[in-house]
């Protein structure tokens, strides 16, 4: 069972405690998107990173990044749509 360490989850290696799992820029990506989203999107992308580009399963980090660019995109209209500034 994950006990909240460096190496249980994508999401929380990157988003907590700042490991650059994929690359530097997919990881800068997936930030972004943590906080410019509410909890479900991010729940998604948390799932979206366990389920299809697992670490350990060799990810093609080239479409994650497209990917991750898309959704940054979708967060930033919604962010904006919200009334946040950025």
């Amino acid at each position: 069972m994950p006990n909240g360490k460096p190496g249980d989850h994508p999401y929380t290696d990157v988003v907590t405690h700042g490991r650059d799992v994929y690359s530097h820029r997919v990881a800068n990506l997936i930030r972004e998107i943590a906080k410019l989203s509410d909890e479900k999107t991010r729940r998604e992308l948390a799932d979206l990173l366990y389920s299809e580009y697992n670490e350990f399963d060799g990810p093609d980090v080239r479409k994650l990044e497209t990917v991750l660019a898309e959704m940054r995109e979708t967060a930033l209209r919604a962010a904006r749509e919200r009334g946040l500034d950025v």
